[in-house]
């Protein structure tokens, strides 16, 4: 048995090896499934607007401004009581994308050996860059005081 360690590149090639094994992408989806499962019941069952239990945002708490991901816990809580309006008061920019994210997440699931996989959109340059310069542009207007991009705060 050796005793040596693999290099960065060896162990990032073992990770992608595993991922690719036919087995391992079944476990992961169980695992990411029953993870989100537990945070869904945890976040049903405890109201981030009167619960302790979840932490303050560190930006808010040190600026006193928004974060684009402000309101993001108490808009999910409201979509799991499937109050839709009410989530997108809170955070609209995590309501509109939470279908991509869905698409996203079902197509690297569903991605098997032998089964044709879900385009993904998602994985190009363009899209990141999409992304990021929607998510800067919606923190910046969510701070600024006047109408209608007051409306963007929690």
């Amino acid at each position: 048995m050796s005793t040596e360690t693999p290099s960065t590149g060896e162990r990032r090639t073992e990770r992608a090896n595993l991922l690719e094994k036919p087995a391992a992408k079944p476990i992961f989806a169980v695992g990411s499934l029953g993870l989100t499962a537990a945070g869904a019941g945890v976040l049903f069952f405890f109201d981030p607007s009167t619960s302790t239990f979840y932490p303050p945002c560190p930006f808010h708490a040190l600026t006193g401004g928004w974060c684009p991901g402000c309101g993001t816990t108490r808009a999910l809580h409201e979509l799991l009581h499937g109050d839709l309006v009410a989530a997108f008061g809170l955070n609209p920019l995590m309501v509109l994308a939470l279908p991509l994210l869905g698409y996203s997440a079902l197509s690297l699931v569903t991605a098997g050996p032998h089964r044709r996989p879900l385009p993904d959109v998602l994985a190009s340059p363009l899209a990141a860059h999409l992304a990021l310069w929607t998510i800067l542009l919606y923190w910046v207007l969510r701070n600024v005081p006047l109408y209608p991009f007051s409306l963007l705060a929690p």
